[in-house]
């Protein structure tokens, strides 16, 4: 089973996300891009559902760092987000983020994304 990595502060975000996907993929979370980031060098990960605000490590940083990991060069990287200014998206693209969905979305509509890029 494929494995997604959610990394969001919001606890109940995580959850959500979770029972979403748990069904068609092995899934970890964190709570901010340094724990994501350090999971993500002890386990490899298929896929990335990361947020951008966060506490100790945003998402657009994480994104950068994990595109420095030759593991994670072609690795799909999302981001699931608040945020809708397109500068954040540029900025998103720039780092190395393969896609960008604004919050609230339908989990289908998730997890029919991530089953395409994976």
């Amino acid at each position: 089973m494929k494995k997604i990595l959610i990394c969001d502060d919001s606890t109940s975000i995580r959850n959500i996300l979770k029972s979403a996907l748990m069904d068609e993929f092995t899934i970890l979370d964190a709570e901010n891009g340094q724990t994501a980031l350090d999971a993500a060098k002890k386990t490899p990960v298929d896929f990335f559902l990361l947020d951008v605000n966060m506490p100790v490590m945003d998402g657009i940083t994480l994104v950068k760092e994990l595109r420095k990991l030759p593991q994670y060069q072609k690795t799909p990287i999302v981001m699931l987000t608040s945020e809708s200014r397109d500068e954040k998206r540029q900025e998103g693209k720039s780092a190395g983020a393969n896609g960008w969905v604004v919050k609230p979305c339908e989990p289908e509509a998730l997890l029919g994304l991530i089953k395409k890029m994976t």
